[in-house]
């Protein structure tokens, strides 16, 4: 009745390799392809995860983006709820 667990996984993942996907001809169906398996000309000897790297900033720098972003969400909200538009001096930035 009961019998040892079968070895392997299910659906064959653990043989799952990238490189594999870019050789194959429904490679866009697989969801991230275009990161973790780049094919083609413009693709070749580029960084593909720039977005991700981490880039030195200030302190300084960090807190006037986190600024700008509440502002503008705050202008968002103020113009949705029909809000006067609250007037800020440039000398900020």
């Amino acid at each position: 009745m009961f019998e040892p667990i079968r070895g392997g996984t299910r659906g064959g993942q653990a043989e799952f390799k990238w490189s594999d996907v870019s050789a194959d001809k429904d490679r866009e169906n697989y969801l991230g392809h275009s990161i973790n398996a780049p094919t083609g000309r413009w693709q070749k000897n580029k960084d593909v995860h720039w977005y991700n790297r981490d880039h030195p900033q200030t302190e300084t720098e960090k807190q006037a983006e986190i600024r700008k972003i509440k502002e503008a969400e705050e202008d968002a909200l103020a113009v949705a709820l029909y809000v006067s538009i609250i007037f800020r001096s440039l000398d900020r930035d």
